[in-house]
């Protein structure tokens, strides 16, 4: 993180379980975004980054509630790409959601 972004990395480490289901993935984007991908959409535990490039797109910024979610949209895609991407770079686990929680 340090090398990447810049970013200090002296504090404790953040953990916690990783639930694998569809509908927790489901559950997790509505209380977040108010609306979740479609299964065709996601691949396995992971969201299709073109799903929230989509959302990240279409929020408009009126007030602080839509701009947190454009930040934490585009939080999601430097995940998928820049920090922890796969060969393709095209989906994200959705096990980062959680920690965008209390913004």
């Amino acid at each position: 993180m340090a090398m990447i972004l810049g970013l200090p990395t002296n504090s404790l480490p953040v953990t916690g379980p990783t639930m694998s289901c569809f509908e927790a993935l489901e559950a997790e984007c509505l209380h977040q975004f108010g609306v979740a991908p479609r299964k065709t959409e996601c691949r396995g535990s992971f969201i299709k980054l073109t799903w929230f490039r989509g959302l990240r797109d279409r929020i408009v910024l009126n007030d602080v509630e839509h701009i947190q979610m454009y930040v934490k949209c585009h939080i999601m895609l430097l995940f998928g790409t820049v920090m922890f991407g796969d060969k393709a770079s095209s989906a994200v686990h959705w096990k980062f959601l959680p920690l965008l929680r209390n913004f």
